[in-house]
Parts: structure tokens; sequence; C-alpha cells
């Protein structure tokens, strides 16, 4: 299976001087798949752009912090997580949605446990990637529409899918949430146990731009979010995609076929209101954001919320 133990970058040749590079973060999944297939092939340098394209295993909390400091232009982000680090002074803005699907989320346990349904009794320790990450904000969001709640010595910061795995497997942490599909291999070969699910009504993934890489290079990201428009179109398409994502996520023909066929990419630089709204007020229940962010001012000016 190909996922990274740590932050891994794919660069292109050495750039020349009409060229303009933005770093582009993204979690080492296949909904990815489409950035990283056009970052090996290069298909940027024609609109002048040095595109280095970096895998952050640590996810969306990980990014959260690159952009940050100034180590990401733009990243592909988790709703929630996007808008818990705004709240949290994050400087950047949706430069459009990523995903329109809802992300389903898998709740696991390790095999060897005894748990076979999610149980909140005895104080469970919780696998999270780290704090910001889905796997935070989920299971925290998840908690409080079951009535229940983590206190903070319950969380156990695993870094990675696998570090989760092996935690796990160790019963060092009772419970996991990720994303279903990149999950399944390990259920299969019995390292895991999938014990719930957990489906958010909002759209699951945004393109993010820090503000000085909009105040700084604002066309090429436009002509960045252009191409990639139709890079996404077309892999929707291809009939070969289900074969590209079996041999890079150890996935069946069949199931690659399923995940394309429930997986939907957004094609313009429109925001559903309503999405957002639903995500801000979980994150404002479960005490992550607050319950009058501004989405209006976290959109650059291109999107359009409606």
């Amino acid at each position: 299976m190909v996922i990274a133990q740590a932050s891994r970058r794919i660069l292109k040749k050495p750039m020349n001087q009409h060229e303009t590079t933005l770093r582009i973060g993204g979690v080492p999944e296949h909904f990815n798949l489409p950035w990283q297939l056009a970052a090996e092939r290069d298909i940027f340098s024609s609109h002048h752009i040095n595109m280095a394209w970096t895998v952050y295993a640590g996810g969306t909390g990980a990014m959260t912090k690159a952009l940050q400091s100034g180590e990401l232009d733009v990243a592909i982000l988790l709703t929630e997580g996007f808008l818990a680090a705004a709240d949290q002074g994050l400087k950047a803005k949706i430069a459009k949605v990523y995903i329109d699907s809802p992300l389903i989320w898998g709740i696991y346990s390790g095999s060897g446990s005894r748990l076979t349904d999610l149980s909140h009794a005895n104080s469970p320790k919780m696998a999270i990637s780290r704090k910001g990450s889905g796997s935070h904000l989920m299971a925290t969001i998840d908690a409080h529409q079951r009535g229940a709640a983590f206190n903070e010595d319950q969380w156990v910061i695993v870094n990675s899918l696998h570090g989760a795995m092996e935690s796990l497997a160790r019963n060092e942490t009772q419970y996991f949430y990720w994303e279903k599909f990149m999950t399944r291999p390990f259920v299969q070969q019995g390292i895991v146990n999938l014990v719930g699910e957990f489906s958010a009504p909002w759209s699951s993934f945004l393109i993010v731009a820090s503000e000085q890489a909009l105040a700084t290079k604002s066309d090429k990201i436009q002509t960045l979010l252009q191409v990639m428009n139709a890079e996404c179109i077309s892999f929707k398409q291809d009939n070969a995609s289900p074969i590209y994502l079996g041999k890079r996520f150890d996935m069946s023909l069949a199931e690659a076929r399923q995940w394309l066929r429930t997986t939907q990419w957004n094609y313009d630089y429109r925001v559903n209101i309503e999405y957002l709204n639903n995500a801000r007020a979980a994150l404002a229940s479960s005490y992550l954001c607050a319950a009058n962010l501004d989405l209006a001012k976290l959109c650059a000016p291109w999107v359009v919320l409606e």
C-alpha cells in the first residue's frame, strides 16, 4: 500500500526565471491522485508554474501549521479542519471546494479488542493524527452528537494512519476515526475492526490558499485551479482511473469503481453556504469554533457563496 509515513515532496526540474513556484500540500489519499499524477507529468510548466506537491501524512492539522508558517501556499484541507483553524487565527481563505461529496468516516478498534461498537464507557483512549486533524475533530463532533465528550487525557497523538494502526494493534488506544476506503485494507488484513461509521452533512475537502500567497501569486493560483479542474474532470471520466487507484492504494477494481461513483469533485467556484453552516454549527456545538465565525470573510474574491 502506498501511504506516506512522513511528508514527502514531488519536485519538478529546476524552475526558470519566468516561473512562479506554488507549494501545494495534500494527504496521501485517493482523493488527491489527480494532483499527484499532474505533478508527475509536470503539466504546469506550460503555464509558467513550478508546482511542488508535498504529501502530509499528518493530515489537515499538519497542513494548517504549514500554511501558517509559510511553508505552503495552497493546501487541500478537510472543511471542518479549515474552519476550526480559521477560528484559531489561520490566515488563509477558501479558493474553491475540492470534493463536493461528504466524507464517510470509519470508526475502528484493534482486532484484539473486545469492543464491537462505539462505547464511551471506561474513558477509552482515542488515536488522532494530531490536534485539529479530521481524526480529532470528527471524533469530537460525533461524540457530542451521541451525548458524550472526551477528556484531554483521552487523546493520543499517533501522527499518521500507520501510527494509528500500530497503536490500535497494541491496544494503546481503543478507537480511531479515518476515511473508510483508506482503512478498508487494514480491516481485510485483520489488523483492525470497523465498529461504526460517521458521515458529516457537508462537502469534505476545500482548496485553501494562504493570505500571503493570495496577495503575491493570485493569478497563478487561479490558473492552477483552472488546470486542476480540467484534470479532475478527466480523471473522473477516464476508464483507466480505477486501475491507477487500485495500483496505488491497494484497492480492487470493484472497490475503485465504487469509490469513483460515490466521489464528486467540484469544477466551479461556487460554495454551498448550507454546507459551511452545517460544519460551523457542528464545530460550535463541540466548542471547536465560534458560532458567529464570518464565513464570507474566509473566501477568496472569486468564490461565490450561495
